[in-house]
């Protein structure tokens, strides 16, 4: 284990203040919304301020739910475990084989029973500290963990469907309901606009975990 369950907690509680942080010093989602108003000529902030700042919020809370979930992917491999991928026995040939099967059985539940406990206080952790630093009332924290649960569903059933098809309009739960929240109009504009958008989001998310684990503090 990487870490002890004490200084996890602590890294844990750190990548999401850094992850708010860095989305909001660095005025990423301002950014974006400036940018595409500035090259597409559509209405910006001076234009509509009280429509901007309704957008800024919605797009800030799909941006940290982009975010939350790279983080979330991520977190077996920053944190050097190895979650086995249930799946469908195969039928044993001989005595041989039926040893190696139960070795095999054996080996990925211990992975299970090491990998999930490390997990789950990461994530505990984080998410206290997220609502905390966002001041999520009860309702706030279900609306969020419902939400990242759809993004999660729709993101894999996404990839499953389509792939990777260089030129192809980029599409995705973040990409399909920021588009919309920015230019409904101009879909496969804003589109595009939104999945380079994205790529920076994953980029920020994955520096924002990679700082939070990268040294060890003293105790």
């Amino acid at each position: 284990m990487p870490f002890r369950p004490r200084e996890l907690v602590v890294r844990a509680r750190e990548a999401a203040v850094v992850l708010l942080r860095t989305l909001d010093r660095d005025e990423m989602v301002p950014r974006f919304l400036d940018m595409y108003a500035a090259e597409h000529r559509r209405p910006g902030r001076a234009d509509h301020p009280g429509h901007y700042r309704e957008q800024f919020e919605t797009i800030r809370r799909e941006a940290i739910l982009a975010m939350v979930l790279r983080i979330e992917a991520a977190l077996p491999r920053r944190l050097k475990v190895h979650v086995p991928v249930r799946s469908p026995r195969k039928k044993a040939r001989g005595k041989q084989s039926r040893r190696t099967q139960s070795k095999k059985t054996h080996a990925s539940r211990n992975a299970w029973e090491f990998a999930i406990p490390i997990l789950d206080l990461f994530r505990e952790e984080f998410f206290v500290a997220l609502g905390q630093a966002l001041e999520w009332t009860q309702r706030d924290a279900e609306e969020f963990w419902r939400d990242l649960e759809l993004y999660e569903k729709l993101r894999a059933s996404n990839a499953r469907r389509l792939g990777r098809r260089a030129g192809a309009v980029p599409t995705g739960p973040f990409v399909d309901r920021v588009a919309f929240l920015l230019d409904p109009s101009l879909m496969e504009q804003a589109r595009r606009a939104t999945g380079k958008f994205e790529a920076e989001l994953d980029t920020a998310a994955d520096r924002v975990l990679r700082t939070a684990l990268s040294r060890r503090r003293p105790d």
